[in-house]
């Protein structure tokens, strides 16, 4: 149940390019159901929270060397590299998930809490690739995901977490079908 762009849709500029959201909502999509069908039983209020970051630590000194390299989506935030450095949003929309339907919400709610916090890079739409940051309320670390536009479609390459989980992501993921 891939999350449909219409809950970020208001809030992406001409420089955002919409592909590359639909391939970023489809990946997180499934990784967010994989850990949610693993989780708790419905005792946990589950959450994910999309935005955009516009200042990345020192976006052309600091690389992820995965296939091929990106620029290393750590934001200033307590910026350190695996060490967390969150991406400070320039705006962000907050969905929750009840087992079935996502819907979009002002705030976060529920005493127990599992959310994922997911920072795309702003003006995709003028880059061939994207690193994408994505932290787990639950973990200590976050997950990076790379995306490259080849030949017109956006796919996701790379995933930080690859030797611990495998390659779980789809080589190219084709929303035309």
């Amino acid at each position: 149940m891939t999350i449909p762009i219409k809950f970020v849709a208001d809030r992406l500029t001409a420089q955002d390019d919409p592909k590359l959201w639909e391939v970023v909502l489809a990946v997180l999509s499934e990784e967010f159901l994989d850990r949610y069908r693993k989780g708790d039983g419905g005792k946990e209020v589950w959450h994910l929270q999309f935005g955009v970051c516009s200042h990345w630590l020192r976006p052309h000194q600091t690389r992820w060397t995965k296939a091929g390299g990106f620029a290393a989506p750590i934001g200033y935030m307590g910026a350190r590299w695996f060490g967390c450095g969150l991406p400070e949003f320039d705006w962000s929309v907050i969905l929750a998930f009840d087992g079935e339907h996502w819907k979009r919400v002002d705030k976060f709610s529920g005493k127990k809490q599992r959310v994922l916090r997911v920072a795309v890079p702003t003006r995709s739409a003028r880059h061939k690739q994207a690193a994408i940051h994505a932290t787990w309320s639950t973990s200590h670390g976050h997950t990076a995901y790379g995306f490259r536009n080849i030949d017109g479609a956006w796919a996701c390459v790379a995933a930080s977490d690859e030797d611990k989980n495998g390659h779980i992501l789809r080589e190219k993921i084709n929303l035309a079908q």
